[in-house]
């Protein structure tokens, strides 16, 4: 196991996820966890859209398509904690 001590209960929800409670090395921490699949949902969803922009309206593809990318940050989990842990290290300076 990774974590001393686990809450299944969720301290928060989102459209993509969850935040659980837990211990780790002796350190209170939140886990994000990723509802399974919400990743190909979205891009799957998008990718409707943008298709029916072009079709009915074209001058909104642009804009869809710059949501898209900003969205895919959004499931980088791992990213989010390497920013994160440069945030926290430039803050001790």
């Amino acid at each position: 196991d990774v974590f001393e001590e686990f809450d299944f209960e969720p301290l928060g929800c989102a459209s993509i996820g969850q935040v659980y409670k837990a211990k780790y090395q002796g350190k209170p921490v939140a886990v994000k966890v990723q509802s399974p699949g919400v990743e190909g949902q979205f891009r799957a969803d998008i990718a409707t859209i943008i298709r029916f922009c072009q079709l009915a309206q074209p001058q909104h593809v642009p804009a869809m398509s710059e949501i898209e990318k900003q969205f895919a940050t959004e499931f980088d989990y791992r990213g989010e904690a390497e920013n994160l842990r440069s945030v926290y290290e430039n803050l001790q300076k």
